[in-house]
């Protein structure tokens, strides 16, 4: 039995599962809104009700960790002691997540998402080259950066500020370029932001990470006003060009060795290949980012790949 742990709206999830189908495979599924509830635990095994059905920790063969999370107290709402049953919640849940990492899996609870500057820090740990970047609230800190850098840009430390409207329409912060006068603009002291050495781009290269395996696409987002900041800031009406793309073999064993070291088999990453020094520069990693826009382009079927890894 496959348990898949994802969100209602993942497309990637019902890709996988549609093979998982074809290939005779048994799972669960568990969405944001399943109901789950957990029966007991003890020192060699658990029992959870999903939907009705009782599912034993030692039927569970393979998991996937793809999104989402879970409220065991989902029933235990009463007012007067919602902090005390936070407090058990918080304590149950991460321990519960330590014993479902224990199963094998494709992607776990514990690393399914990293810290900006924490990946900074392993970049450096493992030779592998990133744009440099200060974090600050100083406007003459900001001010002295970008004289030393001349090219500079700001973005979420975290994940991407976004939000739906009353018309049901996404707003999202893309990565942006920070000029002389934005920088005037900013008050003395203002929120920690991140800023980032702005690389001149030949062309940015978007993996999928797999088990040992690279799957990566070029993206040619430089020559498009849209896209030349931030490549998820589509043109529609004028999409850049795509290609299948093989990094350099001592390139990727860096690679692996920094994803080994964080306890990562399954990964999205984006790469810029810089016009000005022909160097890899290491931008982002999210442990379940998608996968379906470098699966289709190149013909990877990575849905296919994920499904046999279950």
């Amino acid at each position: 039995m496959i348990l898949i742990f994802s969100i209602n709206s993942d497309y990637s999830t019902s890709a996988v599962i549609n093979w998982l189908i074809q290939l005779k495979k048994p799972f669960i599924r568990i969405n944001e809104d399943t109901l789950l509830e957990l029966l007991w635990l003890n020192s060699s095994d658990f029992a959870i009700n999903i939907n009705g059905k009782t599912v034993l920790g030692s039927q569970i063969t393979k998991m996937w960790y793809r999104r989402g999370a879970l409220d065991l107290f989902a029933k235990f709402k009463h007012t007067l002691i919602k902090d005390y049953l936070r407090t058990e919640h918080t304590a149950l849940i991460a321990y519960f997540y330590h014993r479902l990492d224990k199963i094998p899996s494709v992607n776990k609870f514990k690393n399914s998402d990293i810290n900006k500057l924490y990946l900074m820090d392993l970049c450096q740990q493992h030779d592998i080259l990133a744009p440099k970047y200060l974090v600050t609230g100083c406007k003459n800190e900001v001010a002295s950066f970008f004289e030393q850098e001349k090219h500079i840009i700001s973005k979420p430390i975290s994940s991407p500020f976004s939000l739906q409207d009353e018309e049901d329409f996404s707003h999202m912060a893309y990565t942006s370029m920070v000029n002389r006068e934005d920088i005037d603009a900013l008050p003395e002291q203002f929120v920690p932001t991140f800023f980032q050495q702005a690389i001149a781009k030949a062309y940015e290269i978007r993996v999928f990470y797999l088990n040992g395996k690279f799957y990566a696409m070029a993206i040619f987002s430089q020559n498009n006003s849209n896209t030349n900041v931030d490549f998820r800031n589509y043109d529609r009406d004028k999409p850049n060009r795509v290609v299948p793309y093989t990094l350099e073999e001592s390139y990727e064993k860096k690679l692996k060795k920094m994803l080994d070291a964080y306890g990562l088999n399954c990964a999205s990453f984006d790469v810029i290949y810089s016009s000005d020094d022909a160097q890899y520069y290491f931008l982002d990693l999210n442990p379940v980012g998608q996968f379906g826009m470098v699966s289709s382009p190149c013909n990877y079927n990575l849905e296919k790949e994920v499904a046999l890894a279950l």
